[in-house]
């Protein structure tokens, strides 16, 4: 590995880690903001699905038009950057003035981060190890966010804000220096081309963008509608949130070393054991940790399928956890238990044993 490579193999980890950062601080701000200024009003449970529309549905268009930009300037990292910059801003600004305003913040930081992270990952040639680092912070940020709101310190919270735009700046600025170190070593460009597992053909089928959808709804609906007697007060809720977190973390690391199909069937199978068992806490923290490794997984087959649409990729994802939140929050469907979660587990392991490669003998797992 010569000096280039390693400086440019930096460069995309403290641009990860930027991200990811950021993306714990802009679900806090979300979070306190719902709980701690919008939801205990009397519109609260409309601010609700204006939010989570806002937040996860227009994360799909959004990600059309950042491609579409990306492709037409041609270059993909600053467009992505200037996204999620939009989105911090957006963000706290939404938090005073709208739930609306607050949800198109997230949506932009999320597509703008998200593709940025896709950029590094694609580049630096890590398998989707990236994503996964980069999606796991938001669940440990919704839930800090969720508990300072709830607390009904949100004056006091708003602090939380000030941090997240001084981290923005210093950020922004640690960006701008990343940016001119590689023009001038010469580093990789704006392409997402050097994708690993990318499909060869170039060719869109849809069945398997319909099946991670189907997937990715179904874990939003368990996400919500399945509980655990053990997971109440804060420690139990900060072990579990912990244990989500890290499964998403992880599964990006186990597929990237053993493949999309083995790593999906065989944390989806365990997870559907633990379900079973649903009043044991460290079988539910294992159901957990194993059921969402399967997130960043479903992200990364699915920009290797559409490898010059990332945005529309994370966007089309995220448009499937919104459509999961509706049952719940119309109470067209009860909440339950170990059963269903067992069952959901099954049902995703099926589907995504289906559509996801196997593993070549080098060790990387290939695009059909």
């Amino acid at each position: 590995m010569d000096g280039n490579e390693l400086t440019m193999r930096k460069e995309g980890v403290g641009m990860t880690v930027f991200y990811s950062i950021l993306h714990f601080f802009v679900d806090g701000v979300c979070a306190l903001a719902m709980f701690g200024r919008f939801l205990p009003g009397e519109k609260g449970r409309f601010y609700i699905l204006i939010y989570n529309f806002c937040a996860f549905a227009l994360q799909m268009p959004m990600g059309v038009l950042l491609d579409a930009w990306s492709e037409r300037c041609g270059r993909r990292r600053e467009c992505a950057f200037l996204t999620a910059a939009a989105g911090v801003l957006c963000t706290l600004a939404g938090a005073v003035l709208h739930p609306a305003v607050l949800g198109i913040g997230n949506a932009l930081f999320h597509v703008g981060g998200g593709v940025g992270t896709i950029h590094e990952d694609g580049c630096r040639m890590w398998r989707g190890r990236g994503l996964g680092v980069f999606v796991a912070p938001g669940a440990l940020g919704l839930y800090f966010g969720t508990l300072a709101g709830k607390s009904g310190v949100w004056r006091s919270g708003l602090g939380i804000a000030g941090v997240c735009m001084a981290l923005f700046g210093a950020g922004a600025a640690y960006c701008a220096y990343l940016q001119r170190r590689m023009v001038r070593s010469g580093g990789a460009g704006n392409g997402l081309e050097s994708l690993p597992d990318s499909d060869p053909t170039g060719t869109f089928r849809l069945w398997p963008v319909t099946v991670c959808l189907a997937v990715v709804i179904l874990r939003s609906y368990m996400g919500m509608a399945v509980d655990f007697s053990w997971k109440s007060g804060v420690p139990a809720g900060a072990l579990a949130v912990l244990a989500l977190a890290a499964g998403k973390t992880a599964g990006g690391f186990a597929a990237a070393r053993y493949g999309l199909r083995r790593s999906a069937v065989i944390s989806l199978g365990a997870a559907a054991v633990c379900y079973l068992f649903p009043a044991s806490m460290p079988l539910g923290l294992g159901a957990l940790f194993l059921f969402n490794m399967t997130m960043p997984m479903t992200l990364y087959f699915l920009v290797c399928h559409m490898s010059h649409m990332p945005g529309f990729a994370f966007g089309i994802l995220t448009f499937g956890l919104f459509l999961g939140f509706l049952p719940s929050y119309f109470g067209l469907l009860p909440g339950s238990g170990g059963l269903a979660g067992c069952g959901g587990s099954l049902v995703s392991l099926i589907l995504l044993a289906w559509i996801f490669p196997g593993k070549k003998k080098d060790g990387a797992s290939i695009g059909r």
